[in-house]
This record gives structure tokens, sequence and C-alpha cells, in this order.
């Protein structure tokens, strides 16, 4: 759901095909940046995620982070298929109805996104986007123009998994991690502050967890700047196991259920 997705953070439009930035040629003045290889030991193809959505007291809904089985070919770059989709359900689908997917293509060896769609319905709300990226000219193309964009700029949904890549192991309380990300033709700077280290349950087990807390977007969503608290693995993967956060319509909870095709083991579990 957009709530959820922009939360993560820490929660159709179509371009034309004209857009694409590797079929642009280069003229003298321009500059083009290298793509740097980043590294990651988060997470792999086949991974599933699945949370139950809570708004108050209400079962409010389920959301789900998958990545493809396969690589799949974008411009000549082989990337990891991201698809979010949050659906409302019971009570809270009567009152205010969410059908929410996000998709991005984050490269291989980059882990910077090439491609993104979002497709979100939340009662009488809709919106849609398709945004190509181009790192190497640091663009961002979609159906509402271009934008420049700064280095190493992520969409929404890739900012989530690069987040996941950061190395924590020697954090201290208060330390601050940035990522850049693109969001409806703006640039922001999203920062996660890390809180300290608790043990959390959910239905999908008992671990050991980073608690952190992402810097979002005020206005339509969230209350203010600070409005969410996460809980991630303490281990390699990384895996966001819940979110909570005061929003305009209340407060809600996104836990962990259920997850399949984790990288590495879960050293966290107890």
């Amino acid at each position: 759901m957009n709530t959820i997705m922009k939360k993560y953070v820490l929660l159709a439009g179509f371009a034309a095909a004209g857009l694409a930035a590797h079929n642009q040629n280069t003229t003298p003045e321009e500059v083009i940046y290298e793509v740097k290889k980043q590294t990651n030991n988060a997470f792999t193809f086949g991974e599933k995620l699945t949370y139950r959505v809570h708004y108050g007291v209400l079962n409010g809904g389920n959301c789900e982070f998958v990545v493809g089985d396969q690589p799949k070919m974008i411009a000549d770059n082989s990337t990891y298929h991201l698809k979010v989709a949050g659906k409302s359900t019971g009570l809270v689908d009567m009152m205010f109805g969410v059908k929410d997917e996000y998709e991005s293509y984050m490269d291989v060896d980059a882990l910077l996104p090439w491609q993104a769609t979002k497709k979100v319905k939340e009662g009488n709300y809709k919106d849609s986007d398709f945004i190509v990226f181009d790192h190497k000219r640091r663009k961002a193309n979609s159906r509402r123009g271009s934008l420049d964009i700064p280095e190493n700029t992520h969409d929404i949904i890739s900012a989530i998994y690069y987040a996941r890549t950061t190395d924590m192991s020697n954090a201290k309380v208060g330390d601050v991690f940035p990522i850049n990300f693109y969001l409806d033709h703006k640039n922001y700077e999203f920062r996660f502050k890390f809180l300290g280290r608790e043990v959390i349950e959910t239905e999908a087990g008992k671990f050991a967890a980073l608690k952190i807390r992402p810097q979002v977007v005020e206005g339509r969503v969230f209350k203010d700047s600070e409005a969410i608290t996460m809980w991630v693995t303490d281990d390699e993967n990384h895996i966001p196991l819940r979110a909570q956060s005061e929003i305009w319509v209340g407060s809600l909870k996104a836990d962990l259920i259920k997850m399949s095709g984790i990288r590495n083991p879960l050293t966290s579990k107890k």
C-alpha cells in the first residue's frame, strides 16, 4: 500500500519508450558518470516476505515484498525484479479500500534501479507512474518529465532493499545512514537512525533485532518526519520484522508473518 510502502522507508501512467536512457546519444557537452558496483549480502532471488497490517485494533490487510526468481534484463543490465503489493481487507477495505502495487528493477551489481513503476489506489485517491533512471547521466525520466538526480538515487522500493545491505555490525546508537531517493518527480534524502538492539516477537518467530527510525516525508501520510519505528533482524539478512507509526488516520503496525527464500542463515532467531 502506498501508506505501507512509504513507512518502510522506511510504506498506470507509462512513459513513451523513447524515454529509455540507453537509447540516447551522447553529445560532447554531456558528462557520463561511472556506475559503481556495490556489495549485497542481504537478499537474493526468490525471497518472499509477507506482512499483516493493523490499523489500530483492526486487521487492515496484507503486504508482500517479493524478489523475482530469475534476473530480468533491462537495457542490457541484469536486475533484481522487486515487487511490493498491498491490499486492504475486511472492515478497513469497506471504509478505505487500498490496492497498491510497486515494482523496481534493481541492478544486480550496482544495486541501483533502472526502471520503477507504481500503481496505487487508496479510497478515492489514485496515482500511477513509470520511471526510467539514467544513472550515467543522472536523470530520472517519467511521464512528469525529466529531473536531474543526485548520485546513487533510488526509487522508494529499491531504497528499502538497498538499506538492508548497510553494514550495521559496528553501528552506535545515534548513527545516521543516508540514501538518496526519487518520489513523485522530487529528490529526497532518506535517512535512518540506529536506535539500538532489542528482542522482538512476531508470528514469524522471536528475533534479536536492530531498532531503527527512518526519516520519512511529511504530508499526506505521515504526521512528522520521524513517525516510524522499525525493527530488522540482527543478522546479515536485515529482514524487516515490524514497522509501526502514527499516521493521519490513526496508528499503523505491520508485522512479518511469513518468509521464504532467505539468503543467509537466520542467526538472529531465538
